[in-house]
C-alpha cells in the first residue's frame, strides 16, 4: 500500500469520527436549544432566541454533514468501518438524546417559574 492510500484512509477514518460525534453528540443538545427558542416564540418572547437557536442549529447540522460526507467520499472505505460508526453513533444517541431532552424540561420549567 501507498502512503497516500494509507493517509486517505486514516483521513477518511477521523472525519467519518468527527462526523459522529458531532451529529451524535453535540447536535442533540444544539436541538434542545432550538426547542427552548420555540417555547419562547411561543411565549411571545420574541425571535431572538429562535433565530439564534435556528441558526446554530443548521450551522451544527451542516458542519456534521460536510464532515461525514467527506470521509464517506474516499473510495475503499471498509464496511465495518462504516457499520462501527453506525454503532458507534447509535451507542453516542443512546445517552445524549435522554440528556439533551431532560435539559430541555429542566430549562423550561426554570423559565416557567422564573415568569
Amino acid at each position: 500500500m501507498s502512503l497516500s492510500i494509507i493517509t486517505a484512509a486514516l483521513t477518511s477514518q477521523l472525519a467519518a469520527m468527527a462526523a459522529v460525534l458531532v451529529l451524535a453528540g453535540i447536535l442533540p443538545f444544539v436541538a434542545s436549544l432550538f426547542l427552548d427558542g420555540v417555547v419562547q416564540v411561543l411565549r411571545s418572547n420574541g425571535l431572538k432566541v429562535f433565530g439564534i437557536a435556528l441558526a446554530l442549529t443548521l450551522l451544527v447540522a451542516g458542519a456534521g454533514f460536510f464532515v461525514l460526507q467527506y470521509g464517506l467520499s474516499v473510495p475503499g472505505i471498509p464496511a465495518n468501518s462504516t457499520s462501527a460508526m453506525n454503532s458507534l453513533a447509535q451507542t453516542i444517541l443512546t445517552f445524549t438524546f435522554p440528556l439533551a431532552l431532560v435539559a430541555f424540561v429542566v430549562r423550561t420549567i426554570k423559565n416557567l417559574a422564573t415568569a
